[in-house]
């Protein structure tokens, strides 16, 4: 039995060792301890960008157009 217990307590020790935070690791990746976590916050983190770049092409274009009004624009499928 203790043989046992000496065993899982290494392995513990093993594990911890593992997810301790290393030196310069992002805030955002504190905490993940699963693969899946890691990937359903690379996921969040994607689509962040994309509405935020959705939202600036967008804003450009509006801008165009209050810069030349008697231009029209076609951004049809653009976003």
């Amino acid at each position: 039995m203790t043989e046992e217990r000496k065993k899982l307590q290494e392995e513990l020790g093993a594990l911890q060792l593992s997810m301790t935070p290393v030196e310069n690791e992002p805030e955002a990746a504190r905490g993940l301890s699963t693969r899946v976590e890691l990937v359903e916050r690379i996921q969040v983190f994607g689509q962040d960008v994309l509405d935020g770049v959705k939202f600036g092409f967008d804003n450009a274009v509006d801008q165009l157009k209050v810069l030349n009004p008697r231009v029209e624009l076609n951004t049809e499928g653009l976003s």
